[in-house]
């Protein structure tokens, strides 16, 4: 695991990946764990899925996929639709673009969805960080 992973395979799993060919986009479905220690503080008996939360999972995934450590270092614009409550809906999809900018930055384009509903959209810059990559994934 990266060091910066901190929710994968306990706060959510991801259940697939798919790359459409040689493109720069990924659609990637994760399942959320809607017993994890997250929900019970927000909200305890209402649970939602944290915004930030969203992002670190974005993060997380991209991360997984690229092998390679990111921070975040620009949000462009994040704009959330509506909430997601894990014990209704815990499967999520990301539809994600990237396009390298050079200077080991990779601008993001994501649109996140529970069933055919539109739940976030995310544009930003992550900075790949090689501190501590790694090839055992």
């Amino acid at each position: 695991m990266m060091s910066d992973e901190m929710f994968l395979n306990s706060f959510y799993t991801i259940k697939r990946i798919q790359r459409e060919g040689n493109s720069n986009k990924l659609s990637v479905l994760i399942r959320l764990n809607p017993s994890h220690e997250i929900f019970k503080g927000h909200f305890p008996g209402n649970p939602i899925l944290p915004g930030v939360c969203i992002i670190q999972i974005l993060k997380e995934t991209l991360m997984y996929q690229l092998n390679k450590n990111l921070a975040l270092i620009h949000a462009g614009s994040i704009k959330y639709f509506s909430i997601i409550n894990p014990e209704i809906n815990s499967k999520i999809k990301f539809d994600i673009e990237l396009k390298e900018i050079g200077n080991d930055r990779i601008s993001i384009n994501a649109f996140l969805y529970s069933e055919s509903d539109i739940i976030c959209r995310f544009k930003g810059v992550f900075q790949v960080n090689n501190r501590d990559s790694h090839s055992d994934l």
